[in-house]
């Protein structure tokens, strides 16, 4: 019994030990340093080193290769994000038809701000610059849709390439969490798109990785289940929060109508 007891505790100590060395070794591998002059890093999973360059007297992060995870840009430069080996492709509507086009997921980081990057090089992370002629910023959101996101905003993805935080630029449809227990939270008397809710122009949303909005403000009155049960209408400007089942769990509002 004594010898049992012996062997377990011993091999109790060893695993432990080996958790504590292989996790620790990975902590201590990420390293942080203040650089001195301007500089060119690569981010993990580059075959091909792009000329990143990060701005002299910031903090950067390192990883156990010295390959950048974290760091603030020099200027603005197009980075690949979360996602980017997948095809997307977007609309572009025009007078006589609508083309569908092949579009990278590749965004431009505004200058002398932070960017993170994932192991494959991914930003998971960062500021937005302009879009294409100075504007607002077209991306893809799901495979057959798209979003305008405002300059100069910070943007964050999830493992799966889906936007999880964005600051929108005009106030788009977007179904929240939960959409099917309220198919008809967002009609209005000229849209009446089942589980679309309107969000108000340059705010923030919160995605899940479906790309169903989490936490939101809204554009217009609009009805929603309560913890209760019962169904209130939330005024327009309402920041409101969603449970999995679509139920609002948080609001700050200026006005509730039962």
């Amino acid at each position: 019994m004594k010898n049992l007891l012996l062997r377990l505790l011993t091999g109790t100590v060893v695993l432990a030990f080996i958790f504590f060395y292989y996790y620790g070794s990975v902590d201590a591998a990420a390293i942080t340093k203040t650089l001195d002059e301007n500089t060119v890093l690569t981010p993990p999973g580059m075959i091909v080193a792009n000329l990143t360059e990060f701005k002299k007297g910031t903090v950067v992060t390192l990883n156990g290769n010295g390959e950048v995870i974290e760091g603030t840009l020099l200027r603005n430069t197009s980075l690949p994000v979360v996602g980017a080996a997948q095809d997307y492709y977007v609309s572009l509507i025009t007078q006589y038809r609508a083309y569908y086009i092949l579009w990278p997921k590749v965004l431009e980081f505004k200058n002398e701000t932070k960017v993170t990057f994932n192991n494959k090089g991914e930003v998971v992370k960062g500021t937005v610059a302009k879009g294409f002629g100075g504007g607002e910023v077209l991306f893809p959101l799901g495979q057959n849709s798209e979003i305008l996101i405002k300059p100069f905003t910070e943007i964050s993805f999830h493992e799966n390439g889906m936007i999880a935080t964005c600051t929108i630029a005009f106030a788009p449809l977007l179904r929240p969490v939960g959409w099917q227990q309220n198919l008809s939270a967002g009609y209005t008397k000229n849209i009446a798109c089942p589980g679309f809710i309107q969000f108000q122009e340059e705010t923030q949303v919160e995605l899940n990785d479906k790309g169903e909005v989490i936490k939101g403000t809204l554009k217009n009155d609009t009805k929603l289940p309560s913890p209760d049960g019962s169904i209130n209408v939330y005024s327009a400007g309402t920041m409101v929060e969603f449970n999995e089942n679509g139920v609002v769990v948080k609001a700050v509002i200026s006005k509730v109508k039962k």
